[in-house]
Formats: C-alpha cells, structure tokens, sequence
C-alpha cells in the first residue's frame, strides 16, 4: 500500500482553517490582562514560522489575551548552542518557548526547564511517548505537530509512483536523488533498518548501526546531491534539476498546490515521522503563560487548525479530531510510521556523523 497526493489547490488546501480556529469554545480560556512583554515563541524559520504566525498565534492571543511574538529558528543542533552560550554568559535566552524535534529534549534536556502538568491538562490528548521527561519523570517538554518525510517523485519523469523506500536502491533512479547529507537528522538509518531488517533490532551495537550506514552508502551512486541545505533540494525539485527524493510530505504537498509536477509518496513501510514539542526554555519567566500555551496547543480543535493550516500531522488520536477523512489523510497516513530510534542518536551521534562522512568520502 501506498498513498499519493498529486492535485491539491492552493486554496482548497488552507480554506478550512479559518472553521477550524472558530470552533474552540470562547469559554475554555478566560482572557485576562496580562503583561506587557509579550511571551516569545521560537519555531524553525520560514514556511513553519510564518503558519504558526499566521494561523496558530493570533487565534491564541484571542482566547487567552496573551501575546505573542514570533521568533525564527534555525534547524540542528546550533539554535539549542545559542540559548546554552546565551545562559551561561548569564543573559536572557532568545526565547521563553522553543519548539524542538523529538530528539532535541533529549540532548539539550539541560536546556529545559521542569512543567507542571496539573496546568496542562489538555496532555491527556496527547499519547504518553510524544511526552518527554526528564531522568526524574518530570515532565519537560509536550509534542504539539508531526511531520512526515516521504518519498517525493516528479511525476512528469516517474509517471508511476513508487511503492516502497526500497525502489530508490532501483538502477532507474541512478544520478536522480536528493538524499540529507545529516545522516543523524535525516534519520535514514531507521528507514533502512525498516525497509531492509524489520523485526530485527540494528541499532543496538556499532557493528549493526555500521551494517546500516553500509547499506545506505549503496544508494551512492543514484544520488544526484547530498544536500546540507533544505532548501538547496527543495529548489531543485521545483525547477526539475533532481527528480526525487526524501523530503517533506507537508512542503511537498504545498510545491504541489503551487502547480509543481511532483508526487508525496507514503511507502509501504511508513512515512518517517518526526515530532515538533514545545519546551520552557531555562531563564525564561513566562511559567504560567507557557503553561497556557502547551494546554492550549493540545486541544483537539486547535490540533485540527494546525494540521488544516501547516499541512503536518497532529499528535491527537484521530476520534478526538473535529477533522473530515479527506482532511485527515491529506496530511498523515494510516500506514505505522518509521519513528526514529532517537536513543540511539543521542548516545552514538558523533561517531555516527564521523563514521559516515568517511564512508560518503571513500568515493
């Protein structure tokens, strides 16, 4: 099984997002007068920044009459660097709440502060694994949006989709990929560990991690570019220069709303699923409005926005959404997705990195 999005409007694509922001009951948040400062909210810069923006903040700030102001991100491991230099010089953090991916709670746990879940109830929403806590079981940061990465096509080369992360090994992808040159973000190794050895743990030992870079080092010689920059890929799938690839399902479907001949493609051994959480950053002094915040952002109603709105995939169990079918599958998958094995990453994620820049080097 596979699922494909070809045709999507641009229009037809954000136009329930307005619906979907009015029907959070004006009676859940009491609007109250709060400080001037705003509560600054970080997100990765760019089309994820701009929607929450648009879409997610100001329809916060109308039900709890707490402002926000947006501030950009960038991707890895360097945005979670900044805040660490700006504590320890003893300054202000460039934010009160960060978004992360699911591993980054997990490497910068040190960065986050403790939660008070009794002041965010809108939690038991959200299953128990996309909740991270720190080694003493408090929690530290609450999963707010997933995005799925796909198995992207232009279809005026590759007329027929493809069926499973396998087909990029095939000969008629030769010099036609686009492949992360972040082999500890891009968290192919899990794909290749899903598609190649399922049921088998691989991820355990060095020597089994090592067997899966081998494998993915295969993919050498149909790869086209090993890109460092997202939007280096992005740019060459829109103007035909790489006619696939791994990439994003959500950006993916908004190239195709814009009228771009390409293809999101869910193999059949799942999308690759990440999840964006929200944290309190140490330093920041904004505790009770954060904790609004997170509850708010766990909301079935505000979960059917995002998703409508962003294109990504909520963290809320499908029954609980205010979402048609047709919404809810333009954006996620029935198919079990590839969750990164973020454990493994955090422990061995420089060796890995090293590891694999020689591999990609021995030519």
């Amino acid at each position: 099984m596979h699922k494909t999005s070809s045709n999507l409007n641009r229009r037809d694509f954000l136009k329930t997002t307005t619906v979907a922001a009015s029907t959070l009951a004006v009676g859940t948040y009491l609007p109250r007068t709060w400080a001037q400062e705003p509560m600054r909210v970080s997100a990765y810069g760019g089309y994820f920044e701009d929607s929450l923006a648009d879409y997610v903040y100001p329809e916060f700030t109308k039900a709890t009459g707490i402002e926000i102001e947006s501030v950009s991100q960038t991707g890895g491991e360097s945005w979670f660097v900044s805040i660490d230099t700006a504590l320890k010089a003893g300054g202000k953090p460039p934010t009160d709440v960060t978004m992360g991916g699911g591993g980054s709670p997990r490497r910068f746990n040190h960065l986050y502060q403790h939660l008070d879940e009794s002041q965010i109830p809108g939690i038991s929403n959200v299953p128990a694994y996309l909740l991270h806590r720190k080694d003493d079981g408090v929690l530290d940061s609450v999963a707010a949006l997933a995005w799925y990465s796909i198995f992207v096509t232009n279809t005026e080369v590759y007329p027929e989709a493809p069926e499973s992360w396998a087909d990029m090994w095939q000969p008629k992808y030769k010099d036609s990929l686009g492949i992360s040159l972040d082999v500890t973000g891009s968290y192919m190794l899990d794909v290749v560990q899903k598609t190649f050895y399922d049921g088998t743990d691989m991820m355990s030992s060095k020597e089994d991690i090592t067997t899966l870079m081998e494998k993915l080092a295969e993919l050498k010689p149909n790869v086209r570019l090993w890109y460092r920059d997202e939007g280096q890929f992005q740019s060459a799938l829109q103007q035909g220069e790489i006619p696939a690839g791994q990439y994003y399902h959500d950006v993916t479907l908004l190239a195709i709303a814009d009228g771009f001949p390409l293809r999101s493609t869910f193999p059949k051994e799942g999308g690759l699923i990440d999840f964006g959480n929200w944290g309190l950053v140490r330093g920041s002094d904004k505790f009770a409005q954060a904790h609004i915040f997170m509850d708010y952002c766990t909301q079935p109603e505000v979960q059917a926005n995002i998703a409508n709105s962003m294109g990504v995939a909520p963290v809320v169990a499908r029954e609980k959404l205010p979402m048609t079918d047709e919404e809810f599958d333009l954006v996620s998958s029935p198919i079990e997705p590839v969750v990164p094995n973020y454990e493994m990453y955090v422990q061995n994620g420089d060796w890995v990195s090293a590891t694999w820049q020689a591999m990609l080097a021995e030519g």
